[in-house]
């Protein structure tokens, strides 16, 4: 036998030795080969009086203890025969910190003193065959990198787990990413019980041209604002319901508005200003771990569903690794994507100039690209012979990579100002010029009104037909999606790309969160989790603390720091103390939204507290949307849960809450960039 090639997976392993062909033995190692113990079994034998033992780690030198699986053991005894067969050995894992550790493990249980990397981005036989061309040793500091890693979350979730045991209750867990995460989510859950409603008013009117369009009224004038204040909105208001502070603003009652609407009725409006301004809209960067995984919302399909059907395209050669923080596109992958758009569009589709993107968060790996087909030519989505989720998320990947090379869309915009009598009317209209990206893509730019105008000149007379009056409240804080908590988390630094999808599935199946139609919503033991570290062990809930963390991972890989300095201050210096003065103090929570009302943890679970009477709180009830009523149920033990209450629930994520009108209100039907097949 002439080399032995080791990847990670099964599926990847048969994809590449079909285009490696003979003289190569490819298998697989199916992850990790190594790690530390995960039960008091599999401690060895030398290390179990050790007081630190039940760790897997040695908290003061850091030196961990590795175990081969008793999952592994048949793979690695494969490995290692066909390795004493083999002339040469290529460790071809991931390229991230996981598969540089999987390799590096891999090497010293199959006694290679210096085991050859073999990376690639893609499993095209040019890719494989350029990566067998440019083979590199391990590379020290990526799996120096990923050790720290690990240790440091297991010494989190090993010592502040226990805490939690103690004071809410049950076998709960803890983690440097994950209690991050929902700490996100508490706030926003924590915003909405806090949440009061405002009242405000649109007044609106048809005005009748042709084509007719609508104007809502922005200011009205009177003898104390001869200039006019505008109408208060949605906007102007705090969450708590009041007026901003410095806030000058018109709140209209609804007898004021309903006399606006009955003058504004069949009464001209004079046009006194129009403004006509081309407005560009580019394309959207081509896809990252977290991009990407925001848009499988669109799919309906969870982070962990898109990463799933990703790593699928991989394995199969269709796209190139789904673990990248940099939008960059190669050369070849430029040029591709060009021809690619004026194949189906005509040479006028592209720019002179291809379009190149730079990543905006200062730790990404730039020498990765960003998710795209695979190859150096491309296959359209109708052309792969896919289908289901796999179908939908090539063609995702295909279409936004192409129309990342595509033209701007271009708009004429139009603002039209209107006065009749004391009110000044606005309106606004928008008018695809030039479709550029849009012909393959659509895409969400936040524009909603594109109502089309007609040609009005300043000073030119129109007819009004006014439309019943709209009472609105404003709304409570939306809670995350998984798509919005990944771009949180992104944006706040809380974990990285690799851990975006494990970590949402942790918080669903440790019931920290539950979903709500496509919405997240904190349980009763989440949020005294929350509770807990918040105020016992605050560091691990903390983003600036959290996204250092991650940032000296960065500087481990990179070099410029070591892992025992990594965690020596994250650890020695940083959590440890912190974990050793904890209480175990039962949490308690008021919640806002119920007057006197408070969750406590009790050794038989959640419960709900009210001056004096308390009872347990169902698993299902989720205590931010509980009113009064319902609480006074759970209290008195005569609570039912009612069929349709997820579906309400759903149904209340979906609607902003609080908003009554005369007449249903209008939805835009403008998609999120729903892709279309090509």
């Amino acid at each position: 036998m002439a080399t032995l090639v080791i990847v990670e997976s099964p599926a990847k392993a048969r994809k590449i030795a079909g285009l490696l062909g003979a003289g190569f033995v490819v298998r697989a190692s199916l992850g990790h080969v190594r790690d530390l113990p995960g039960s008091k079994m599999e401690i060895p034998e030398r290390y179990r009086a050790e007081p630190w033992a039940h760790l897997g780690v040695n908290p003061e030198t850091f030196a961990p203890i590795y175990v081969v699986p008793a999952s592994k053991r048949s793979t690695v005894k494969e490995l290692r025969q066909l390795a004493g067969a083999a002339d040469r050995i290529l460790f071809a894992s991931d390229m991230d910190r996981e598969g540089e550790a999987i390799s590096y493990h891999l090497s010293r249980l199959l006694n290679v003193e210096q085991p050859t990397r073999m990376v690639f981005t893609e499993i095209t036989r040019e890719a494989l065959q350029a990566a067998l061309q440019s083979t590199r040793p391990l590379d020290l500091n990526l799996v120096a990198a990923q050790e720290a890693r690990r240790v440091i979350d297991r010494l989190v979730g090993y010592e502040v787990s226990p805490l939690l045991w103690s004071s809410v209750g049950g076998k709960l867990s803890a983690g440097r990413v994950q209690s991050a995460a929902l700490m996100l989510l508490a706030q926003r859950e924590m915003a909405r019980m806090r949440f009061r409603p405002a009242t405000f008013w649109s007044v609106r009117a048809d005005v009748l041209t042709r084509p007719k369009f609508t104007a809502t009224v922005t200011h009205v004038r009177s003898s104390e604002h001869p200039q006019g204040l505008p109408i208060a909105r949605a906007g102007d208001y705090t969450p708590g319901g009041v007026l901003k502070p410095g806030t000058q603003v018109l709140e209209m009652t609804g007898e004021q508005v309903r006399a606006l609407s009955a003058y504004l009725d069949g009464r001209e409006a004079t046009v006194t200003a129009v403004d006509v301004t081309e407005t560009r809209t580019r394309p959207a960067p081509p896809f990252i771990t977290s991009t990407l995984q925001q848009a499988g919302g669109r799919l309906n399909l969870s982070a962990k569903g898109v990463m799933d059907a990703a790593q699928r395209l991989y394995e199969g050669g269709l796209i190139t690794y789904m673990r990248t923080d940099s939008p960059a596109l190669s050369d070849e992958a430029l040029t591709e994507a060009r021809r690619e758009a004026t194949r189906l569009f005509g040479p006028a589709a592209v720019p002179a100039q291809p379009r190149q993107y730079a990543t905006r968060n200062p730790n990404a790996q730039e020498a990765h690209e960003a998710i795209r087909p695979a190859g150096t030519s491309w296959r359209a989505p109708a052309a792969t012979g896919l289908s289901g989720a796999d179908l939908d998320v090539y063609t995702l990947i295909y279409q936004r990579t192409v129309a990342s090379q595509m033209l701007d869309a271009v708009f004429d915009k139009t603002v039209v100002t209107l006065t009749c009598g004391a009110a000044t009317l606005g309106a606004q209209g928008r008018v695809l010029k030039e479709a550029g990206f849009l012909h393959l893509l659509q895409e969400d730019d936040g524009e909603t009104d594109d109502q089309r105008l007609p040609a009005l000149q300043a000073g030119q007379r129109v007819p009004l037909k006014a439309r019943a009056p709209e009472g609105k409240k404003t709304s409570a804080p939306t809670r995350f999606t998984e798509a919005t908590l990944v771009q949180a988390m992104e944006k706040a630094g809380i974990g990285r790309p690799s851990t975006y999808a494990q970590t949402l599935s942790t918080l669903q199946t440790r019931a920290y969160v539950r979903l709500t139609g496509r919405h997240l919503a904190v349980t009763a033991v989440g949020l005294l989790v929350t509770t807990y570290l918040a105020r016992q062990v605050p560091d691990v809930m903390q983003n600036d603390f959290t996204a250092t963390m991650e940032a000296g991972l960065d500087d481990v890989a990179a070099g410029t720091s070591t892992r025992v300095a990594y965690l020596t201050r994250f650890w020695t210096q940083g959590l440890a103390p912190t974990i050793r003065r904890a209480s175990r103090e039962a949490p308690s929570l008021p919640l806002p939204h119920l007057n006197g009302t408070r969750l406590r943890a009790t050794a038989g679970g959640a419960q709900l507290v009210r001056e004096g009477q308390s009872a347990p709180l169902p698993d299902e009830v989720i205590p931010a949307d509980l009113d009064e009523a319902q609480a006074d149920a759970v209290l008195q033990g005569t609570w039912t849960a009612k069929k349709s209450r997820a579906g309400r629930a759903a149904r209340a994520e979906a609607t902003p809450p609080g908003t009554v009108s005369s007449r249903p209100a209008r939805k835009s039907t403008r998609s999120s960039a729903k892709p279309r097949r090509s």
